[in-house]
């Protein structure tokens, strides 16, 4: 499934979505469970490449010069720094400072070993590591002897766009060929013996239109049928549009087969099965790109990200795709177009057979067992209609997440499939360019309406630098986040952070939590006493809890009522009942009413001023509810005065005394002015006390 994050949408989309996170919270205030700094900018960190082991409960980082195993037996890290004379000729070159070497790629190969590609100081090295179980054993090592060219596998800059995918020992990588960065490719390279030979795309000089300027984004390798010999590999990216005189920058989605070795003549090592198609996220006259892709295999779904193409509507947006629809574009018909400044048309002419694109299998036809069997028209039909005519549109027609106007840019993406009491959600947890991770929920009502709740902003890295990466763990329950600034660790929920109140936990519906009668916690679907109303965030028929507050103030002086909802999303109210009277009356800022973020400001208060205040949260824009309720008593002066008896000789005996605490003291003195029983009664109860030790 495909969530894109796409800028430039407007709300005309008709996706209901609260632009307000219900928390937001900067990196001073996570709680120490929540976010921890694992490395810094003293380590020399650069955290462009993450890969997650659930398996064995471990992660790796690859960073500037170095590689870094995060586990939490055996934590090491390797040194790879790029040669000296790589470097110097880097410096030479005036691209300081990324004179050094970057590690873009790192994949498992097998269950002892992993692949590892830098940017070696604009000259791309590859090496093996061997990571094993015990530090005897020499766990975590690079293997030196193995370092090989890392072209058409690694970037040769450390910041440029770029995607790889190990599978089946073959590394597939979306990247540019050359120092410059004009030429970008999509290969395949490594691979068991005798397959070791690259195939790629076509060259960007060839006069063909494979790809134009592209950047890469994500790759996957995903199975599009029951046999084996279609399996495919599905990449995302950004090029130049080159539809005539338009020069845009457009979202791609292409594939290629896992089989395919490459034509006889003319596609020599080149892609003999390489189709190409749009993919749409936008609403009118609004386009944009893909920043990032997150596929989610359960619902044969995928997700993705895009920045703005224009200064006047920044923003960005999410959108959802399905695999089906993928397909159905690239069984639909071709594109195609006369010349270079032409634009392109739906091809009508006769389709070659077998249908280009398809991947050669002895069981769809015997006679066509390798990719090198295709006959010379189908290979020069790819050759000059790469393109698909129909675009890829989202599953609703529409974005499913927006952020118009923002100050910043959605970059990355992970989703998680979270089990809650009333259903399944997928939520979103979205990374931007200025080191803040945003928690979205998708809730789709009866009518197959979509909401997006936006649960929590949280500002991971102060100051803000991009995020350069994200790996979500659902067995850890914890989001992996890296940047510039270092590798942050925050946990996907954080229940106690929406209140101590059962409407607060309600009224998040956070997919995560529930309430348990006592606190927000997180949701254990074996429990039977929690509760949480995740699709509608009704707290009506899920709570029964208000807390009440009784306050005495003097006439003339002026007072505070303290109430702050926990949810952003909620505008708070204040209402008013004078004692003895049924009438409760809205309260309205005035010279004297003071309305503020942290409550209410009394100035001045007076005889009329007693009763009861409510302070009322409404959210959802019809849910109202209770936060507190204080009961005004008025006390005069006159009344302050008469109880004015000095203490002195009561405070010289506390600290004189060996009492435990102030309460013991408090209790030792409402025993004194107890009354006395009538001495009939004391001598009752002493001969009650006598009868009772008699008889034990």
């Amino acid at each position: 499934f495909e969530k894109k994050m796409h800028p430039n949408q407007s709300s005309s989309s008709g996706v209901r979505t609260h632009h307000n996170p219900r928390t937001g919270l900067g990196n001073q205030h996570h709680p120490l469970e929540s976010v921890s700094m694992s490395l810094g900018p003293s380590d020399g960190l650069h955290s462009h490449t993450l890969l997650l082991d659930e398996e064995r409960g471990r992660l790796l980082l690859g960073a500037r010069d170095h590689i870094y195993l995060l586990d939490p037996e055996y934590p090491d890290k390797i040194h790879w720094p790029a040669s000296p004379e790589h470097v110097e000729m880097c410096r030479q070159a005036g691209k300081h400072p990324n004179c050094a070497n970057f590690v873009r790629v790192l994949h498992n190969y097998n269950h002892t070993h992993l692949y590892a590609c830098g940017t070696g100081a604009f000259h791309p090295t590859c090496a093996y590591l061997r990571i094993t179980g015990t530090r005897e054993d020499g766990m975590f090592q690079l293997l030196s002897d193995t370092e090989e060219s890392g072209r058409l596998k690694c970037p040769f800059d450390p910041v440029q766009p770029f995607t790889s995918v190990l599978t089946d020992q073959f590394l597939y990588s979306g990247t540019s060929s050359d120092f410059l960065g004009k030429d970008a490719s999509f290969t395949r390279s490594l691979g068991p013996p005798p397959d070791q030979h690259y195939i790629r795309t076509e060259e960007a000089f060839s006069g063909h239109w494979w790809l134009q300027k592209a950047k890469f984004i994500s790759a996957h390798p995903i199975a599009d049928t029951y046999n084996p010999d279609d399996d495919k590999i599905y990449f995302f990216f950004r090029e130049v549009s080159q539809d005539g005189n338009d020069k845009s920058i457009v979202s791609r989605v292409a594939r290629v087969c896992k089989n395919d070795v490459g034509g006889l003549r003319s596609l020599t090592h080149k892609w003999t099965t390489f189709l190409k198609a749009r993919l749409v996220c936008s609403v009118p006259e609004r386009t944009g790109w893909t920043q990032d892709i997150f596929m989610l295999p359960s619902r044969d779904e995928l997700n993705s990200p895009l920045p703005p193409r224009s200064s006047l509507f920044p923003g960005s947006a999410v959108c959802v795709y399905s695999m089906a629809d993928i397909r159905a574009a690239f069984n639909g018909p071709f594109a195609h177009k006369e010349g270079p400044d032409h634009r392109w048309v739906e091809y009508e002419g006769r389709i070659p057979y077998p249908r280009p694109g398809t991947c050669p299998s002895a069981t769809y036809d015997p006679r066509i067992k390798s990719t090198k069997d295709f006959p010379d028209e189908v290979v020069s039909f790819m050759r000059l209609h790469p393109l698909m005519h129909r675009p890829v549109r989202p599953i609703t027609g529409r974005p499913v997440f927006m952020r118009v106007r923002a100050d910043y840019r959605l970059t990355h993406i992970r989703v998680d499939r979270v089990t809650a009491e009333d259903g399944h959600y997928e939520v979103m947890f979205l990374g931007t360019d200025v080191g803040s991770v945003l928690k979205v929920v998708s809730i789709t009502q009866e009518n197959w309406a979509s909401e997006e709740v936006i649960l929590e902003e949280l500002q991971v890295f102060q100051p803000p630098s991009p995020i350069l990466s994200m790996e979500l763990s659902s067995k850890q329950q914890m989001l992996f986040v890296g940047s510039t600034a270092g590798l942050a660790r925050v946990a996907l929920s954080r229940c106690p952070l929406y209140g101590q109140a059962c409407a607060d936990c309600c009224l998040a519906r956070d997919p995560y939590c529930a309430w348990d009668g006592h606190t927000c916690a997180r949701y254990i679907p074996a429990s039977k006493s929690q509760t949480t109303d995740i699709k509608n965030g009704d707290p009506a028929t899920q709570c029964w809890d208000t807390e009440d507050q009784a306050r005495l103030w003097v006439q003339n002086n002026s007072t505070f009522l303290e109430c702050v909802a926990k949810s952003q999303q909620a505008q708070v109210q204040w209402y008013f009942q004078r004692a003895g009277s049924e009438r409760r009356e809205q309260l309205l800022p005035d010279e004297r009413l003071l309305h503020t973020d942290r409550g209410l400001l009394i100035r001045s208060v007076q005889p009329s001023d007693a009763g009861s205040y409510t302070c009322l949260a409404q959210e959802h824009s019809h849910f109202t509810h209770p936060l507190l309720r204080f009961k005004l008593q008025l006390v005069t002066h006159g009344q302050l005065a008469a109880n004015g008896k000095h203490r002195y000789k009561d405070y010289l005996r506390l600290m004189s005394t060996p009492y435990g605490s102030l309460e013991e003291y408090c209790d030792s003195l409402w025993l004194e002015k107890k009354p006395r029983r009538p001495k009939h009664m004391q001598e009752m109860k002493k001969s009650r006390n006598r009868r009772h030790k008699h008889t034990l």
